[in-house]
């Protein structure tokens, strides 16, 4: 196997849909072995710790991945992109101690929460590589890798604790072994494509920090959007009730991750089709993407609403049935979402990241108050009507500034002609 080898795109989308498919399970079905075996209440800690350090890893990715992946003219080497990576990561655990911190969480929690973003910090650590796999046109490897990293980490996890029965040894011995693993497993793959050397040039990493920090920023306040009714929930409401409103909502993360099915594979081919005016084939490929996650999320929202909160009950062993409305808002909150993580992709590839930044920010503040003021109202169907009312804000803005775009180009390429 090498960077020039020639790969079928039926290879390339089955092992990204196997990837993603294990990525996007993983958090499911973590939170129910939580449950079944540490009680809800135990659920609900790990529930916002899981939370938590999500946002902490928008630090560790730095939002890099879809800029990597889309340098066609290697305008940075990938021992500059590793070199950040390293940098990143140190950054998302000091921050995650901060954050601990200042909240005041019981020792136990904060001790919880330290691990678990140690385990999420395994996914910045990785990315940085998969991104070198993505830019050659080979996801096929980096959902291949992703997979199998995924299932040791959820193996190792159930069995550390069905043997201990405690979240907080679980917690800590999963995210030290499942670091070693994730390095042991990447390393040989990526020396078929380049060699691995850190880069500790100052200009370079500057700039490419420089080039990135709106995409940072943009990721950092878009998981702060989605988990301000989380924090709401935590600040107003009981531990249980952050378990029941994470299980109502995992299916619509699912959706989020699995849309990325569709476009992840092709957002290096947007962005070569945007650099080279073929604005025809850019604007087929993105309505034919978005369609194709309406129509993915259609299904799911139907299917849902009949059985959904039935099927949940039954695998978490927690009575969420009267929640069934909430349930389905945030299906359609999902598929918003789902939508706003394609467009923030395709806008990082076309390299409008300040747009990115600025609709975040608007969004962001909005959220804030809107999040405590509908969970201190409305509880859970509060918290689930704040997301939607997000996340579809954010696809509005999201698209009129791509529209926008397109027509710009459209016009500079008809005049220079």
């Amino acid at each position: 196997m090498n960077n020039k080898e020639i790969v079928s795109s039926k290879k390339v989308f089955f092992w990204n849909i196997v990837g993603s498919l294990c990525s996007a399970g993983s958090s499911f079905y973590l939170l129910m072995v939580v449950t079944r075996i540490c009680g809800a209440s135990q659920a609900g800690i790990f529930s916002i710790a899981f939370a938590i350090a999500q946002l902490m890893l928008t630090i560790g990715r730095y939002g890099m991945r879809a800029y990597q992946a889309t340098d066609l003219r290697e305008e940075f080497s990938f021992s500059t992109y590793l070199t950040s990576r390293l940098i990143t990561s140190f950054a998302m655990i000091i921050s995650s101690v901060i954050y601990i911190i200042v909240s005041g969480y019981t020792i136990e929690k904060s001790i919880i929460i330290f691990f678990v973003c140690l385990i999420k910090m395994v996914d910045a650590v990785e990315d940085v590589f998969h991104g070198l796999f993505q830019q050659n046109f080979r996801m096929d490897v980096a959902g291949k890798l992703l997979a199998f990293r995924n299932f040791f980490t959820m193996l190792l996890f159930t069995v550390i604790i069905l043997v201990f029965k405690n979240l907080l040894i679980t917690c800590l011995l999963t995210s030290l072994l499942s670091i070693v693993f994730c390095i042991l497993i990447n390393i040989p793959f990526t020396t078929k494509f380049t060699d691995i050397n850190f880069s500790w040039n100052y200009n370079n990493l500057k700039r490419l920090f420089i080039q990135c920090f709106a995409l940072f920023a943009g990721s950092f306040l878009s998981l702060y959007i989605y988990n301000t009714p989380k924090n709401a929930i935590d600040k107003y409401m009981l531990n249980e009730f952050q378990t029941f409103y994470s299980i109502l909502f995992m299916p619509s993360f699912v959706i989020n991750l699995f849309s990325e099915f569709a476009f992840k594979p092709l957002l290096t081919n947007l962005a070569v089709y945007w650099d080279k005016v073929e604005m025809k084939k850019f604007i087929y490929m993105i309505v034919k993407l978005i369609s194709l996650i309406i129509f993915i999320s259609f299904f799911v929202i139907l299917i849902s609403y009949f059985i959904g909160v039935e099927v949940l009950s039954l695998i978490y062993s927690v009575d969420i049935r009267e929640y069934r409305i909430e349930f389905v808002i945030l299906l359609i909150g999902g598929t918003f979402s789902a939508g706003v993580n394609f467009l923030y992709n395709v806008l990082a590839a076309i390299r409008k990241q300040k747009s990115i930044l600025t609709a975040y920010g608007a969004i962001a503040i909005t959220a804030t108050f809107a999040s405590a003021f509908f969970v201190k109202t409305y509880g859970i169907r509060g918290a689930s009507m704040a997301y939607l009312l997000s996340s579809s804000s954010l696809f509005t803005i999201f698209l009129g500034i791509l529209i926008f775009n397109i027509i710009k180009k459209i016009k500079i390429s008809f005049n220079s002609n």
